[in-house]
């Protein structure tokens, strides 16, 4: 529970650290650290991978687990190629689902650790 415990706060964290990154892009300022802003992100998508590792053991429901995981493996493919997708003025519309596919993965991270916690009530682990 220690590891999991770990892994939820650093999705927390990091999921802070990068909102306020993206607004601060978003406002036009400190381009420069986009580096930074790409690397947190992919700590915080390992974190999920850990966190969908530690739900699979720990008996999480199947589809939860894979919903978690390919949410994990689709964040940073759409980090990388949002200002690919949508060109131009409606360029905003890939940054905002790119907000929420950041708030989102923060959300299953929690779902997840809810659910490891109420699978170690339940079977006494």
């Amino acid at each position: 529970m220690k590891t999991t415990s770990i892994l939820q706060m650093t999705v927390r964290i990091i999921g802070v650290i990068e909102l306020i990154l993206g607004i601060v892009f978003w406002t036009g300022n400190a381009e420069s650290l986009i580096r930074v802003h790409v690397l947190l992100g992919c700590l915080l998508t390992l974190a999920l991978f850990g966190l969908v590792y530690q739900a699979y053991r720990a008996g999480v429901s199947l589809w939860l687990v894979i919903v978690a995981a390919i949410w994990a493996l689709g964040l940073p493919i759409w980090g990388l190629a949002q200002d690919k997708i949508l060109l131009g003025a409606s360029n905003w519309i890939s940054q905002i689902l790119h907000v929420l596919c950041g708030i989102g993965a923060v959300g299953v991270a929690e779902i997840l650790a809810v659910q490891m916690r109420k699978n170690k009530i339940i079977t006494g682990k």
